[in-house]
C-alpha cells in the first residue's frame, strides 16, 4: 500500500521533495527541532531563513510542499493548508514578486539557419550528438510541449506511428504517463510534415531540412543500433549545465509566442500546449515580438 501511495506522485517530484526534505532535517537538527512533529512557527522560522538567502517564492512553495507531504497533520489539515503557511507564502510573493524575461533569450531564426547546415545535416552522416539535438529541438517547437511529455515518448509502435508518404507523424505517450494538466491526458503529439516533397524550388528542398517529421524519422532510424531503451529520445552523455540565461522552458515561450504573431488563436496555442487557460500564457510566456515602428522603415531601406 505504501509503495502505490507513493507513486502518486512522478518520479522527478519525489527526487524533488526528498532534496528538500533532507535539507529542512538538516536544519531541524541544527536547531535541536523535530522535522515531524515541530510546530507551525519553527517550519516559518526554517522559510524565513531561507527567504533570506534569496531563495525565490516558487522555490519556498516547493519546500512547503516537500515539508508537508513529511510532517504530521496540524489541526486535522496538511500543514501546506495551514492559514500561517498560506499567509507566508502571500507575504513572500509581495516582498519578491516574480519576474520574468519580456524578450527572446534567443534568437530562433539564427538557430534554424544553423540547423541547415553542418554538423546537423546531412542528418543521415550526422554524429548522434547533433542528431538527438535537432530532432530534440524540432520536436519541442512543433509540439510545444513541456519536458515531461516529451520525455514521456516512447518507440513503441502503439505510440509512435508514421503515416504513408511520412506527411504526419503521431506521438502518443507511454502508458501510465500522468501530464500536469490532466486534461491533456491522451492527446497525441501530431506533428505535419514541412514543405514536404515534391519540390517545387530549390529553396522548398531547403526548408524541408527543418521539417521535423523527417528529423524525428531519420533520428529513430539511426538511433536503433545503439539504443538500449523504449524512451523515444536517449540520453548518451552526462547531464550538462545550460548556457547561462536559457532555461527549457524559452522554447516553450518562443515557439508560441511566434505561432500567436502569426495569427493563430490562442486558445488553440494553449489546447496544443497543454496550458489551462491563455492566462498561464500570458503571465509566464508571452514574449514581445511585435516590430517597432522604427524596424518597419529600417526593413524598406
Amino acid at each position: 500500500v505504501t509503495e502505490t501511495l507513493l507513486n502518486a506522485r512522478a518520479p522527478s517530484t519525489r527526487r524533488l521533495y526528498a532534496l528538500k526534505w533532507r535539507l529542512f532535517r538538516l536544519w531541524c537538527d541544527e536547531h535541536s527541532q523535530d522535522p515531524v512533529h515541530c510546530p507551525v512557527g519553527t517550519v516559518l522560522e526554517f522559510l524565513q531563513s531561507c527567504f533570506s538567502r534569496g531563495l525565490s517564492p516558487s522555490t519556498l512553495k516547493v519546500y512547503v510542499a516537500a515539508v508537508a507531504a513529511n510532517h504530521e497533520p496540524v489541526l486535522g489539515a496538511s500543514l501546506g493548508r495551514h492559514l500561517l503557511v498560506s499567509r507566508f507564502l502571500r507575504g513572500v510573493r509581495r516582498l519578491r514578486p516574480s519576474s520574468r524575461p519580456r524578450l527572446p533569450s534567443w534568437d530562433l531564426s539564427v538557430v534554424l539557419e544553423g540547423l541547415l547546415e553542418a554538423p546537423f545535416e546531412p542528418m543521415e552522416s550526422a554524429s548522434e550528438k547533433f542528431l538527438t539535438l535537432k530532432s530534440a529541438l524540432l520536436l519541442a517547437l512543433a509540439s510545444l510541449r513541456r519536458v515531461g511529455d516529451l520525455q514521456a515518448l516512447s518507440i513503441a509502435p502503439t505510440c509512435l506511428e508514421f503515416s504513408p508518404g511520412m506527411s504526419k507523424a503521431i506521438l502518443h505517450p507511454r502508458p501510465g504517463y500522468v501530464p500536469k494538466v490532466p486534461r491533456i491526458a491522451g492527446c497525441p503529439i501530431i506533428l505535419q510534415a514541412y514543405c514536404p516533397p515534391p519540390h517545387e524550388s530549390a529553396e522548398q528542398g531547403r526548408l524541408h531540412l527543418l521539417c521535423p517529421v523527417r528529423a524525428l524519422r531519420t533520428y529513430v532510424h539511426r538511433s536503433s543500433s545503439w539504443r538500449n531503451s523504449s524512451a523515444l529520445f536517449v540520453c548518451f552523455v552526462r547531464s550538462q549545465a545550460s548556457p547561462l540565461g536559457n532555461r527549457t522552458h524559452s522554447t516553450r515561450g518562443i515557439a508560441s509566442s511566434i505561432a500567436l504573431a502569426r495569427g493563430v488563436p490562442i486558445e488553440d496555442i494553449c489546447a496544443v500546449a497543454g496550458w489551462s487557460s491563455p492566462h498561464t500564457f500570458i503571465r509566464f510566456y508571452d514574449l514581445d515580438l511585435d516590430p517597432t515602428p522604427g524596424s518597419q522603415v529600417l526593413r524598406g531601406l
